[in-house]
């Protein structure tokens, strides 16, 4: 038996490979379990990993062999060499490749596993997913937590289910016995980049250049790289542009049916139709072409890059 796990959701695979394990332990034991981890530009013991696999178990009825990122940082020839071992394995084993990053799906061996083994895939969580997990995990902690509490940590958090966990148990330790509301989000966590990126674009959209200059300043001093902060600026006004233009040529548009089309976060799409009405579409595409040139010239070392998002923030709310 193969089975494959995979996908951007690291908590949530991993969560599923220790309760697999577990399960082969309570049934087997834990005498004919395997592990190899496959790390970059190291040598791949091959030999070593298909001895495990054809194996008989000592003393047991199955052997486990977990691989992991095998997939991901595999040399071609070692690849190809599991492959041919994996077509004809062993009833007596199993083995489960897991996979802690993104896979490329033109990889041949992800394509000989999509065939043959099991496949267990973890994508990263949106809309309900997302809100429905958090709800499952406070269910855990023995924790209620209010609908607008949901939205809002799901808003601060993003789907990051590492952190959201974390969170929880926090949350849910602090509101004992009582149910989790907005306030305790808001006292407890603690604001993405990302989240603040949001609500600076809010405030530049509501010609708010106080507010938008200050929370600027803040992760400036926060120690977050300028670079970065600009590239993220670029990166929601390029989002604000796609939206105004699906919704001013269609305009019975659903939210989920942009989420489809441009491939964005639920939550990134919510905030970008908010601010978005604020802004004609000709004054989007001005800014993010003032913003793109602003972005090279920087990269060529001609402009402060403080300097420059000073005035070009500036220049926004005043427009």
């Amino acid at each position: 038996m193969i089975i494959y796990i995979f996908g951007d959701d690291n908590y949530l695979g991993q969560r599923r490979l220790i309760n697999l394990k577990e399960k082969f332990k309570e049934k087997y034991g834990d005498i004919n379990i395997s592990h190899f981890r496959i790390e970059k530009k190291e040598e791949i013991n091959v030999a070593k990993i298909i001895s495990e696999i054809e194996t008989m178990p000592f003393l047991g009825a199955k052997r486990l062999i977990i691989i992991k990122n095998f997939t991901i940082n595999g040399d071609p020839k070692s690849k190809e060499k599991i492959s041919k071992k994996l077509k004809s394995i062993s009833e007596n084993s199993i083995v489960i490749f897991y996979e802690e990053g993104t896979v490329k799906k033109n990889d041949k061996l992800y394509r000989l596993l999509f065939k043959i083994a099991k496949i267990e895939q973890f994508p990263d969580l949106r809309g309900g997913a997302l809100l429905n997990f958090i709800k499952k995990e406070a269910a855990k902690h023995k924790t209620n937590i209010e609908p607008q509490a949901i939205e809002r940590l799901a808003y601060l958090v993003g789907s990051d289910t590492w952190r959201l966990s974390c969170e929880i148990e926090k949350l849910s330790n602090y509101s004992y016995p009582h149910d989790v509301n907005c306030k305790d989000v808001e006292l407890l966590v603690i604001e993405t980049l990302q989240t603040k990126i949001f609500d600076m674009v809010d405030s530049l959209a509501r010609r708010d250049g106080h507010s938008a200059l200050l929370t600027f300043h803040k992760l400036i001093k926060m120690g977050e790289e300028k670079e970065y902060l600009f590239s993220m600026i670029v990166y929601s006004f390029r989002n604000l542009i796609l939206v105004k233009y699906l919704k001013e040529n269609n305009e019975n548009l659903k939210e989920f049916e942009i989420v489809q089309k441009l491939s964005l976060h639920p939550f990134v799409v919510k905030k970008a139709i908010s601010s978005s009405q604020y802004f004609s579409y000709l004054e989007l595409k001005k800014i993010y072409q003032r913003l793109v040139i602003a972005n090279l010239e920087m990269r060529k070392g001609n402009f402060d890059p403080v300097f420059t998002l000073d005035l070009l923030l500036s220049e926004i709310c005043a427009r």
